[in-house]
């Protein structure tokens, strides 16, 4: 296994703590269950953080390492990545679902432009951190739209990951997978 992926990763992972999963139809059948989606929930935050310190941790330039919030039309946005890389400015929305409702897809891509606006970003796109390369239906859907999407390839294209794409993948697969089960995923 990769060490910068052990280190760097794994501890992010095992401190996620499962939410008791609040639902009246439990509560009549009986059942105590953790919430999945607290975990999927915190599992995206905790991603995020990830990739901000392997950015950090490149030749690139993070441009949020002190402070990850922008006004926006008088309101503080939180940005997720940007970085400066071969003198390109990237502001990436990071999202592990691109299977938004048509409400949610309009805010969010919104979001995107308003955001790369205020930065001052060459390219703002949405970053898939669980996929290697974004399949063409969600390309031609987020394209149409006037909005990039890439996944983990592209973004190590971009900088000097300390591990590859295969290592990444299966770390996720082999180690973070079976923490996240007993967890109650």
């Amino acid at each position: 296994m990769n060490d910068y992926l052990t280190q760097t990763l794994l501890p992010l992972i095992v401190t996620i703590q499962p939410k008791k999963s609040e639902s009246y139809t439990l509560d009549a059948l009986g059942l105590d269950r953790q919430s999945s989606q607290s975990i999927l929930i915190t599992f995206g935050e905790r991603i995020e953080q990830f990739w901000n310190t392997v950015i950090s941790d490149s030749q690139s330039d993070n441009l949020i390492e002190e402070n990850n919030l922008i006004k926006v039309k008088g309101k503080d946005r939180q940005i997720d990545h940007n970085f400066l890389t071969d003198s390109v400015n990237y502001y990436l929305e990071s999202k592990c679902n691109l299977n938004f409702d048509s409400e949610k897809i309009k805010a969010s891509n919104k979001k995107i432009d308003e955001v790369k606006e205020a930065l001052g970003a060459d390219i703002g796109a949405y970053f898939v951190p669980v996929i290697s390369e974004i399949n063409k239906k969600d390309l031609t859907k987020y394209n149409n739209k006037g909005v990039k999407v890439f996944g983990v390839k592209w973004l190590l294209s971009k900088i000097d990951a300390q591990f590859t794409e295969e290592e990444y993948f299966e770390f996720l697969r082999e180690v973070v997978a079976p923490v996240l089960e007993e967890k109650g995923l």
